[in-house]
């Protein structure tokens, strides 16, 4: 049957809705009854009785029974106290530190674990919560089955102070409660630091971190707003219609992140296979373990809102032993829970408690007052926690066989617990200020649903506070602008664009040792890069964009734009000097190779401008940009990215001494580079590209007296040391990305099949020129 749908139609007149209703009533429905014994004009009750029309659906109003009328739930104008609401903003966060050792082995663990019949009521369990807040708290949530979803989402959005700031720029509201709770602990979790205020992550190293059961994935979206492609991310969760949507990720580049779902490929992370898959995955590109695990799991449980702890009680625990699989030393771990209240969620928190240095239960503001959500924070993990893994492994285990009135109860024993006085207060104290802010909130959407005047007047101010406390632009979710190259390049050029000669000059070709001595003051300013064999037009060096996701063009030799025929997952507004090149595994007959993108220099990289930066550290962020977003185990990913190694000019013996013979598929034999990654790639090189780190005014020199690197302006006439250069000097004596640019150098190779099976030979001589040593290459035994 269809109907109008209009409620406001349907308020003002509803004879014509049942006029309307009767004409469109089917017909063959009407023939069916007709056939089990329905008469016309009366009702389907057993005695003939009810309604003698169709129900119109939008009727059925929440948990009411079809048919009741709005107009039958009684409006009262009661008022709400708002001083009644203790808001802290910011809020802090109460620590509890772990001053002990943990000595308990598995084999004693297991004996701690109890059984019992499966619960189905959380009324009794007050042994870390006072009895008054847990039945406050259960009675103010059965009130709202007198009212509609509709009524108490209204009553919700109006009542809740922060409700405004909604999921800001981020695809959902969890991404929200990451930048806040990030906030609150002093963004512990986007700029982890040790106990001595030290990073955790090393220089020129990525921050890695893994979000589990976290789909859609607004935790890593907010990480990635931060840190962009400086973190590399890992994530798990089921698959489904509540996968991770990557194509939503606007605030941070999807293609730093890396979804995983385990050997079973479903993402249940119930399953222990799952979890060690991932795991390994996890450690392949980071040994000791990732810097930070975030968990955000959860499932509907519509009308057990009352157990829901214990219906999620597996999944805390899954979380939390997958966490401490893959969290290395010193890293953090932020897991939901709901509810804690029973003595296996305490069991099992009190346990990561002695993972831990310190844990902290907090309720963010951003997490909506009503309900019963809250973080758990784990600081600094500590060295060996093997033995609990252990034991959180084996209670899996035991929930996955167990039968439908039989559970797990207790995983910690409790005189264990009692004994430790100061978790079981912190853990009592935290239900006892949770629950009495949640009583409130219940109580106020109550309030709300039955006073539709009432309305929460601190929305406004309390949003452009917090965006302010969680460093968030208070602006609406764009889509990323889909631009025209030319247009990009102009924007992000700026200056350098007005004069694009620089984009088509071609770099100087060595035809000779002479050539060499002329081009090159100094080795100590210059550095070199192996280029590929150019086997087709569309693999020399060229530069490279990316305005949007999914676009990547690169410049031909006709000065056009054009897409690049192989998919690589580059995040937008990128523009970098590259090539493709083949790599190689296997000799003979059962070699392969597949097409890679290698970077050599970079202009802008994922929005990230660094072309005034010296080529030294230029080349260093193109590594860790490659190194974020390549995939190197994913399985099918045939589509890598590398950045070019770099070598010092005056290294060259040595970089031609790392050569080796390898024989390619046609059988004829190439000197090529071993690649250092576990499928044992090789790369043949064509030549050396060589560019000069100082600007075209400065050359540097070894000092005779004092045998150090001093710089010599050829404008001013004048030396310095580096550490006693003018400030306006330094700046300006690296050079930037189009000046190193402009004056490389091509050494093209030739009759590389002639090489002698000693290697490539590199003349012993040293040239002098201005007491400058310089390396000869003999260009004829290459």
């Amino acid at each position: 049957m269809e109907g109008d749908n209009n409620e406001e139609n349907y308020e003002v007149a509803p004879k014509k809705i049942k006029t309307e209703w009767s004409k469109s009533y089917s017909n063959k429905a009407m023939q069916m009854m007709k056939r089990m014994g329905h008469k016309a004009g009366e009702g389907l009750g057993k005695q003939n009785q009810g309604r003698l029309e169709p129900v119109v659906p939008y009727q059925q109003d929440g948990r009411r029974g079809f048919g009741l009328q709005p107009n039958t739930i009684q409006i009262a104008e009661e008022p709400w106290d708002f001083n009644c609401e203790e808001i802290y903003l910011p809020e802090t966060a109460n620590w509890l530190p772990n001053e002990h050792n943990f000595e308990n082995t598995f084999e004693k663990m297991k004996s701690w674990i109890t059984y019992g019949d499966r619960k189905d009521s959380i009324e009794e369990e007050t042994a870390f919560c006072e009895k008054d807040i847990l039945t406050g708290m259960l009675e103010a949530k059965t009130i709202f089955d007198q009212f509609s979803e509709s009524e108490l989402r209204k009553a919700r959005s109006r009542s809740n102070p922060f409700e405004t700031i909604r999921s800001s720029i981020f695809q959902n509201r969890a991404a929200v409660k990451m930048a806040n709770i990030d906030s609150m602990l002093g963004f512990m979790f986007t700029n982890p630091k040790d106990k001595e205020d030290k990073s955790l992550i090393e220089s020129n190293d990525l921050m890695y971190f893994a979000d589990i059961c976290a789909g859609p994935g607004g935790f890593s979206e907010y990480v990635l707003y931060r840190k962009s492609w400086e973190a590399k991310g890992f994530g798990f969760t089921l698959r489904g219609p509540n996968d991770f949507k990557l194509d939503k990720f606007f605030a941070g580049p999807p293609e730093s992140f890396d979804p995983h779902y385990g050997v079973k490929d479903d993402g249940n992370i119930y399953v222990e296979a799952n979890q060690e898959s991932f795991a390994d995955y996890v450690l392949k590109h980071c040994e000791v373990g990732v810097h930070i695990v975030m968990a955000d799991g959860g499932f509907s449980v519509e009308r057990q809102e009352n157990i829901q702890e214990i219906l999620s009680k597996q999944l805390y625990l899954c979380q939390c032993l997958l966490g401490l699989k893959i969290l290395r030393p010193k890293g953090h771990f932020v897991c939901k829970f709901f509810d804690v209240f029973t003595a296996f969620s305490v069991g099992l928190i009190y346990l990561m408690y002695n993972c831990f240095e310190k844990i902290s239960i907090i309720k963010p503001n951003s997490s909506r007052p009503a309900n019963s959500e809250r973080y758990l924070i784990c600081k600094w993990k500590k060295e060996n926690t093997v033995e609990i893994c252990s034991h959180l492994n084996f209670v899996n285990n035991i929930l996955n066989q167990r039968t439908d009135d039989k559970d797990v109860l207790e995983i910690v024993d409790s005189l264990l617990l009692i004994k430790d006085e100061r978790f079981v207060t912190y853990i009592t104290n935290s239900n006892n200020f949770i629950g009495k802010n949640q009583i409130i909130g219940l109580k106020k959407i109550i309030a709300f649903c039955r006073n539709p005047r009432l309305r929460e007047g601190r929305q406004s101010d309390f949003r452009k506070r917090c965006l302010d406390l969680w460093n968030l632009p208070d602006k609406l979710r764009q889509a990323p602008e889909n631009k025209p190259v030319d247009k990009f390049l102009e924007e992000f050029l700026s200056d350098w664009h007005k004069d694009k000669a620089w984009l088509n000059s071609s770099a100087a070709e060595l035809l000779s040792t002479e050539g060499l001595c002329e081009k090159i003051e100094s080795i100590h300013d210059w550095y070199f890069m192996p280029i590929g064999r150019n086997e087709s037009s569309s693999t020399t060096c060229t530069f490279f964009v990316c305005t949007t996701k999914g676009k990547l063009s690169r410049y031909t030799t006709n000065k056009k734009w054009e897409s690049v025929e192989y998919i690589f997952e580059i995040p937008s507004k990128s523009f970098f000097y590259g090539e493709l090149v083949y790599e190689y595994s296997g000799e003979g007959r059962i070699q392969t190779r597949v097409c890679t993108l290698h970077i050599i220099d970079a202009i802008l990289l994922g929005g990230k401008d660094i072309r005034r930066l010296p080529l030294n550290k230029r080349v260093s962020m193109c590594a860790k940009f490659a190194k974020s977003i390549s995939k190197p185990y994913k399985a099918g990913n045939t589509a890598l990215i590398r950045s070019k190694p770099i070598f010092k000019f005056g290294d060259i013996s040595q970089f031609f001494s790392q050569m080796r013979h390898y024989t390619l598929k046609d059988n004829s034999q190439r000197y090529g580079i071993a690649l250092n990654d576990v499928n044992t790639k090789f790369f043949v090189p064509g030549g050396i590209m060589l560019f000069c780190e100082i600007c075209h005014n400065f050359y540097s020199k070894i000092s005779k007296s004092q045998n150090k690197l001093y710089y010599y302006d050829k404008v001013q006439h004048m030396s310095y040391f580096k550490t006693n250069m003018p400030r306006e000097m330094l700046n300006t004596l690296h050079a930037s990305f189009r000046n190193s640019f402009i004056r490389r150098l091509l050494w093209k190779w030739t009759n590389t099949n002639q090489v002698e099976e000693n290697g490539v030979k590199v003349d012993p001589n040293i040239l002098y020129r201005d007491d400058i040593q310089v390396f000869v290459v003999n260009k004829h035994n290459i």
